[in-house]
């Protein structure tokens, strides 16, 4: 359930694209918003430069008090702001635990004041040690993207690997997609049994190619299928949502779940940062080169360090 929605802003447009949707998901919710400054001070002299400091988050703090305003008037939705000094991801992370929020909306490629690009160092970090599943923004580039940024969404994605790691992007998905009514599609992608190495031993350094086993790849795929079957009955009988779900057969995840979520309308994609599926990690590898190639918004969520298996998988795979 999403009861509070932390925004974190740096008083630049692109940051501020991150408000709409998030006001979406408010009302739809019954949320409140709750928006966030980090101010970092310049220099190491903090004492030198007090005056300057001070200045700066007086300015910050009217600054955000005015968009919180703007939010109330506007969408009668409750907001609140606060400054915040300190190292910007760990500010955000501590600060989202602080008020207890339940999603962070941010945009990707907002810069700071001092010119860094968030994607690949505020947002990156932020993904990597909130323990709040954390929805990622891309920038607008067409008119498309500001009708779509404020509205919900429509068709969520849900990539699995079998992991229980995995899994845990389901429930934030699942209140997403609830908010909006939206189709939730359950995804697998597995890759081909290996039946044999066929290669000419006399040829140096020559890599064997593989040769799938098309009988055990069809039982895996069998296989699989049905377990996503069960999780998808489960939600439809238990939450009343609107469910289906397909195993691809790939050696490619990332660029198989690009190519399902182009072809069937897909407008957000919902991932755990640690899912883990022959061997891969997805963190940095395949949640990233989705958030980085679908150029649609990601909702990442790291998952908790003990190994439980979650409820909803363990049911599915008694069903």
């Amino acid at each position: 359930m999403i009861e509070k929605i932390l925004i974190p802003l740096d008083r630049s447009p692109l940051a501020e694209q991150a408000i709409g949707r998030a006001v979406a998901i408010a009302r739809a919710t019954k949320a409140s918003i709750d928006l966030v400054l980090v101010h970092e001070p310049f220099g190491k002299n903090l004492d030198a430069a007090s005056a300057s400091n001070e200045s700066g988050v007086a300015t910050e703090e009217k600054y955000l008090e005015a968009v919180a305003a703007e939010i109330r008037s506007g969408a009668s939705i409750s907001a609140t702001c606060a400054v915040v000094r300190g190292g910007a991801s760990d500010m955000i992370c501590e600060h989202a635990n602080h008020i207890g929020a339940d999603l962070i909306v941010m945009t990707t490629h907002a810069r700071t004041g001092i010119g860094r690009l968030w994607l690949g160092s505020v947002a990156d970090a932020v993904v990597r040690n909130s323990s709040v599943p954390v929805l990622l923004l891309r920038p607008m580039e067409r008119a498309t993207d500001e009708v779509a940024a404020h509205h919900l969404f429509k068709h969520v994605l849900v990539p699995l690997d079998g992991s229980a790691f995995a899994t845990e992007a389901l429930e934030p998905a699942l209140d997403l997609a609830r908010a909006g009514g939206a189709m939730l599609s359950l995804l697998r992608v597995v890759p081909s049994v290996p039946l044999m190495s066929v290669y000419d031993a006399t040829i140096p350094l020559a890599y064997p190619p593989l040769v799938p086993d098309e009988a055990a790849t069809r039982e895996l795929v069998a296989d699989v299928a049905a377990e996503l079957d069960a999780i998808a009955r489960q939600l439809r009988s238990e939450r009343k949502m609107k469910v289906r779900s397909e195993v691809v057969v790939s050696e490619r995840p990332s660029t198989s779940i690009i190519d399902y979520a182009r072809a069937h309308d897909v407008d957000l994609v919902a991932m755990s940062t640690h899912g883990r599926g022959a061997t891969r990690l997805l963190v940095g590898s395949v949640a990233d080169a989705v958030l980085r190639g679908s150029g649609l918004p990601v909702l990442l969520r790291r998952p908790a360090k003990a190994m439980v298996e979650p409820t909803l998988l363990n049911d599915a795979n008694a069903a």
